[in-house]
């Protein structure tokens, strides 16, 4: 059989179930995307920017469970301009496959981008010749879904996609993955760990992206053995906020109260699916107890950061199953968990009462966005973030109760994030809500990406937090505001762009405005046309995420180091 490397790639991409690919056609690839135009099942999306094209690849894997995202890009400038995003899907384990045209042979590189690539990538493999496009093309899919997920490059020369060459007949078919994976952990330490369980007085529970579709397994031992559960920031949609033991965001200091107080007699702490990496542990501020038990299909998370007394490698829906038999063998019944969900829900609501009680002075108040927003949204509808103010407040204060129903940039904090992520998320999730919520400043990085849902009616929410700044760096800097210049975006007048590339435009000027503003945006996302809510956000009030952050960071530093930053705090805020 003779066919060009082009048309091979296409085979291969059919073959893996891909239905979308990301990036911006060139010289180097056009011969890829001339196939690609011509595929039944797969629709190749054009971008504004390389870096928006891994961002959307990233979303697609984190929010369609069994899918992965792919890029379709040229070598050199392309590869550097994707980076940021790769790397964000390699620190948080997305699966990504990167399929780069590249020159002739004689074309002297001007940079090592091997190098490059390697350093932000599980694997990267060349094609030198016709044969080896579809085998490497599925070994790369098998390495990036694998169980350490992350982003796998291969590159493909222009003469081999151009020209054609004798390849086998028939060409191979891509194995489906196997539905039940084998438990690879012993009896003896599933045995242990359930002992510590229930050995403990106060048991809690860790939760991370890892565990994202182990809902069901997840709640059956939280309720067996009454343990109160908290979610790292990417684990957010790990556990549904509606279960009565669903305590927030993270323990320790920067928690929110109702899981900074679930936690802190915890004697025994299981963690499920989390690295325990800096933004997961807020700066290293959530410290487990002594008897630390770790379940996650990657060994090499174990034991990094947090000595764990236990540790469980395999597919956390399949170890948490073999898990809770071990727990109703040694304990029939469930405990009763009457006293901490009464706790939780104390907690909770005194939290909502003080955010209310904050005044906003007629701006959007954060808890009453985010309350309406939860209110008019069906269960299992997708927020996107950015990275920003408005994470933190999304992750503490909108309840998500659905399986890959939050997602964000959580291990690079990579702004521009939120925008092509929410076209790609609807664009594989076309029955869901789609909702974005991005800071003002990563709205100008990616705010162009809205096309993608204009070309293609998505009906997708971009809800813009407008301050004006940057605030992040501005709250962290505690300057005055003739010192804040450097991060101050300009007064952007939103609707005007919204107007020029044909979405929808709703201001939100006050708490009033919201619940009306949020069911018109939803009525106009309805008829397909992508909208922008511009939301005066009121700012004034820190999450506890970053309050806890601050804390923790200046722990770090001596006594001396320590008076000195406070003190430049104290001038810059009264004297400038």
């Amino acid at each position: 059989m003779n066919k060009t490397g082009a048309w091979l790639v296409r085979y291969a991409l059919e073959q893996l179930g891909i239905n979308h690919t990301f990036g911006i056609p060139g010289v180097q690839n056009a011969e890829i995307y001339d196939q690609l135009s011509q595929s039944d099942s797969i629709t190749p999306h054009l971008v504004n920017h390389e870096m928006s094209a891994a961002f959307m690849a990233d979303a697609v894997s984190r929010t369609h469970a069994g899918s992965i995202g792919a890029m379709v890009i040229v070598s050199g400038s392309s590869v550097t301009h994707s980076a940021s995003g790769i790397g964000e899907a390699l620190l948080a384990g997305v699966p990504m496959l990167i399929i780069a045209g590249s020159g002739h042979r004689d074309q002297v590189p001007q940079i090592d981008q091997e190098q490059i690539v390697k350093a932000l990538t599980k694997a990267y493999f060349k094609i030198d010749a016709h044969k080896q496009i579809v085998e490497t093309l599925f070994h790369a899919y098998s390495i990036a879904t694998g169980d350490s997920p992350g982003p796998v490059f291969v590159e493909i020369p222009l003469h081999i996609q151009l020209l054609s060459a004798d390849v086998d007949d028939p060409l191979p078919s891509h194995p489906a993955a196997p539905k039940n994976p084998e438990l690879i952990v012993s009896d003896a330490d599933i045995t242990a760990a359930a002992t510590q369980l229930l050995q403990a007085k106060n048991p809690g529970i860790l939760v991370g992206w890892g565990a994202v579709d182990a809902h069901a397994e997840l709640i059956a031992v939280a309720e067996h053995i009454a343990a109160p559960v908290c979610t790292t920031l990417s684990g957010i949609s790990s556990f549904p906020a509606s279960h009565p033991l669903h305590a927030g965001m993270l323990f320790g200091p920067a928690a929110v109260p109702s899981a900074e107080n679930a936690f802190n007699d915890c004697d025994c702490l299981i963690a499920i699916g989390t690295d325990f990496s800096n933004i997961d542990t807020a700066s290293g501020s959530a410290e487990p107890p002594e008897m630390l038990i770790h379940i996650d299909r990657n060994e090499q998370t174990f034991n990094q950061r947090y000595d764990a007394k236990i540790t469980l490698c395999g597919s956390p829906k399949e170890v948490l199953t073999a898990l809770l038999y071990k727990l109703q063998e040694q304990m029939h019944s469930p405990r009763d968990a009457g006293e901490i969900v009464a706790a939780i829900k104390r907690d909770k609501l005194a939290l909502k009462n003080d955010w209310y009680n904050h005044n906003s002075k007629g701006r959007v108040n954060p808890a009453v966005f985010f309350d309406h927003l939860r209110d008019c949204l069906k269960d299992d509808a997708i927020i996107v973030t950015d990275d920003g103010n408005h994470t933190f407040l999304a992750a503490e204060l909108m309840p998500i109760n659905h399986p890959r129903g939050f997602i964000s940039p959580s291990k690079f904090n990579a702004m521009g994030y939120c925008i092509p992520a929410v076209n790609a998320a609807k664009l594989v999730n076309p029955e869901k809500q789609v909702v974005g919520i991005v800071g003002d400043g990563a709205m100008l990085m990616t705010g162009m990406e809205a096309l993608t849902g204009v070309r293609n009616n998505l009906g997708t929410i971009y809800c813009i937090f407008n301050d004006g700044q940057l605030s992040r760096i501005t709250q962290s800097q505690q300057v005055n505001d003739r010192q804040r210049k450097y991060t101050k975006v300009g007064n952007v007048n939103w609707g005007a762009f919204a107007d020029a590339i044909d979405c929808g435009y709703i201001p939100i000027t006050n708490n009033n405005d919201v619940a009306t503003g949020l069911r018109h945006a939803l009525e106009t996302a309805a008829q397909g046309q992508p909208v922008f809510v511009d939301i005066a956000i009121d700012y004034s009030r820190r999450s506890n995420y970053a309050l806890g952050v601050v804390k923790a960071n200046l722990a770090k530093f001596s006594g001396r180091d320590k008076l000195r930053i406070v003190s430049r705090a104290i001038v810059r805020k009264f004297i400038g």
